[in-house]
């Protein structure tokens, strides 16, 4: 069930790369500068969901192990931060799925076009690209070891972590056959309405933070 979640959470979309960006960058930050608000995680939640179709819900489920673990370390220290920490979390984990719900050309001309240094931006594209891959690595290893309990567990983390040494030696014998020389290569397309709304509701709410209304709020 987290594996499925994770796969349908990181399925791409169909938003504008430039737009997709600068709005999980500002989304993501407006949770750290409201110092976790509630208010605002919340807030991020609800317009990631909307924008993104319901898949941000997916990778909240996903992570929901670690969600928990949070909520759960706040007996041992404030209940009442744990609880803000979680949802932060939430909202954060939420505007992946705004990033995923665009073109990984599109995220590297997006990248590319704010002079971003072409080597940095190959690694964050292909790094980018590999992670739903790792995830049906793991879907597939589960749906292969037999066993149960916490042996289950390791052998799948034994066989995840060979398959993921495998598959990044391929990958860069790929990489190397082709003289790869860390060029960047993207492609941009004109934002629609909707890409728009989205990027102009992300700045609101990032300059939410810094207006007296939030004291109001609060």
């Amino acid at each position: 069930m987290i594996l499925e979640n994770l796969r349908k959470g990181l399925r791409g979309g169909d938003l504008e790369g430039r737009t997709a960006f600068l709005s999980s960058i500002l989304l993501s930050i407006t949770i750290h500068f409201s110092s976790f608000d509630p208010l605002y995680s919340f807030s991020v939640i609800l317009l990631c969901s909307i924008f993104s179709r319901g898949r941000n819900l997916n990778l909240i489920i996903g992570f929901f192990p670690f969600i928990m673990a949070i909520i759960f370390s706040g007996f041992f220290f404030s209940l009442e931060f744990s609880a803000r920490s979680a949802l932060a979390f939430a909202g954060i984990i939420s505007t992946g799925a705004i990033l995923y719900s665009s073109k990984i050309s599109e995220i590297s001309s997006a990248l590319i076009s704010l002079k971003i240094p072409e080597r940095f931006v190959s690694i964050v594209t292909i790094a980018i690209s590999i992670l739903p891959l790792m995830v049906y690595d793991m879907d597939e290893i589960s749906f292969v070891v037999e066993e149960k309990g916490l042996k289950r567990y390791f052998k799948m983390l034994k066989a995840f972590v060979s398959t993921s040494i495998l598959r990044a030696i391929s990958l860069s014998e790929a990489l190397y056959s082709k003289n790869f020389n860390y060029k960047a290569v993207g492609c941009s397309r004109k934002p629609r309405i909707k890409d728009i709304i989205l990027l102009k509701l992300s700045f609101l709410l990032f300059l939410s933070t810094f207006l007296p209304v939030r004291s109001f709020l609060q």
